[in-house]
């Protein structure tokens, strides 16, 4: 073979070479466009879920709704819609990715007397420090409450979103919360869904540790 043959033969297949390199890259782009699409499609097919609803003393709770929207018009948590009217408390609540709640009713401040429960409502850090004591990241349903508990024989331990540790056992059928000061509350209904998550209400004050 001549060596001018020889040169064109090797620019011939370096050519073709380069030819199907870039081919390659098309199809790679075009691969990597279709797929960045579809992740996009699924995250906004993910986010539009069928709601689902369950009422309770009247009221119909929505899983397309947060928390604070769902009790605010309901009169039995006046008190703790007050309460989520602080920016900073409802944010702490809504950022978080998926947030079970235990919601405490106003027939809980009103058993007490006058004079004790006009002093927990004027301690504003204490009520707000007992709104993330009774809030745990995660949803977390009765049904795996129940189930813990029966896997730890008895009680088990519920990481707040403050950090702390939130007891739960069952008694008498009832789930009952506790804090370390061995207050309780009891879960008079449970598993309603709102938009980051579930809440149950319970009736019953506890509190984190060094609240009085």
């Amino acid at each position: 073979m001549r060596l001018r043959d020889y040169w064109l033969c090797i620019c011939y297949i370096y050519n073709l070479n380069t030819f199907f390199m870039q081919l390659k890259n098309t199809f790679l782009v075009l691969f990597v466009i279709c797929l960045g699409t579809t992740v996009t499609a699924q995250k906004y097919s993910t986010i539009n879920k069928k709601e689902i609803t369950k009422e309770w003393e009247g009221a119909t709770f929505s899983s397309t709704i947060t928390f604070a929207e769902n009790i605010s018009e309901v009169p039995e948590f006046e008190i703790l819609s007050k309460l989520l009217k602080n920016e900073s408390l409802r944010l702490a609540l809504e950022k978080e990715e998926m947030v079970t709640i235990f919601a405490f009713t106003d027939a809980t401040l009103l058993k007490l007397s006058k004079k004790k429960r006009d002093s927990i409502l004027s301690k504003t850090k204490q009520m707000n420090a007992m709104v993330k004591y009774l809030a745990v990241p995660g949803r977390v349903d009765s049904y795996s409450l129940r189930s813990a508990i029966n896997k730890a024989n008895g009680t088990t331990y519920l990481k707040t979103l403050d950090g702390q540790k939130l007891g739960v056992k069952e008694v008498e059928g009832q789930l009952q919360l506790f804090d370390a000061d061995k207050r309780t509350a009891i879960v008079i209904a449970s598993d309603f869904n709102h938009k980051n998550g579930f809440f149950h209400i319970i009736e019953g004050l506890i509190f984190p540790s060094a609240e009085e």
